[in-house]
């Protein structure tokens, strides 16, 4: 990674803005440093209030601003109908291929908020993406002139060849310690694993459940619940999705559902 390169529009004649896009996990805190080191100038930070954030979440964010702020930057904040929200709207739950909280939480709030503050589309937007991170990220480019998610602006991703050897020390330089997750600013994320399921609190546990009951069932009887259970063995509902994640490969049972009268099964 090099420390010394230049914004690939450093040559225009206007000072371009800078917004940088941070869900305040461990890449977009090195992004932030990295720009602070670089001496961009004019940066703006942004995150998306999704109103699904881990219920310790909430705590990092203001502290991560207040932070920013610190550094001579301006920390802001997009806002959405909130998960809770919009999935009793949709009547369902975000899916793999149906992924509209993406969409809604996240990208049409961001796109609001640039209209807004840079209606010329002058910024130049930054993400903490890196190569390392997943197959699916290894070819993502450093520089899109023409990004149709931030309203046809620049983006810029200029750590997108960072090691996570080097992403720690930008991280220890601005006085964090690497998280041992991704961010929580979606808790829980319909693409949570295992490890990211063990890892919820009781509070988010509960507030899903509590969703989950209120939708209640589908014109065909099945429970409308955040996690298919044809993906996680079976399992029905938020505790059930929790113990799953706890069991080992292939020793989740699920609960027998029916009457319990002893009339049935056995």
């Amino acid at each position: 990674m090099s420390m010394e390169r230049a914004s690939p529009r450093d040559d225009r004649a206007v000072t371009p803005v800078h917004v940088i896009f941070a869900s305040y996990g461990n890449d977009s805190l090195a992004l932030i440093r990295w720009a602070y080191e670089r001496k961009l100038r004019d940066v703006t930070v942004l995150y998306n209030e999704t109103g699904w954030g881990a219920a310790c979440w909430a705590i990092r964010v203001a502290q991560c601003e207040a932070w920013v702020e610190g550094l001579g930057f301006k920390a802001a904040r997009t806002q959405s109908i909130g998960m809770e929200a919009l999935v009793k709207k949709e009547r369902g739950w975000p899916r793999n291929g149906m992924q509209f909280c993406t969409e809604k939480l996240k990208i049409r709030p961001s796109l609001a908020w640039l209209a807004q503050n840079d209606p010329e589309r002058e910024a130049i937007c930054l993400v903490g993406v890196r190569r390392e991170e997943s197959v699916a990220r290894r070819s993502f480019p450093e520089w899109t002139e023409d990004s149709a998610a931030h309203g046809h602006r620049s983006l810029w991703a200029p750590l997108v060849n960072t090691q996570v050897v080097e992403r720690d020390a930008l991280l220890s330089r601005a006085g964090f310690a690497p998280l041992p997750h991704r961010s929580r600013e979606c808790e829980p994320c319909i693409n949570s694993n295992k490890g990211d399921i063990r890892a919820l609190g009781d509070p988010d546990i509960a507030k899903v459940e509590r969703i989950e009951g209120e939708l209640g069932f589908t014109g065909a009887g099945k429970p409308r619940v955040m996690f298919r259970p044809a993906q996680h063995m079976g399992a029905i509902g938020i505790r059930e999705i929790y113990r799953w994640a706890h069991s080992g490969r292939g020793q989740y049972e699920p609960p027998v559902r029916g009457c319990d009268s002893g009339m049935c099964g056995g």
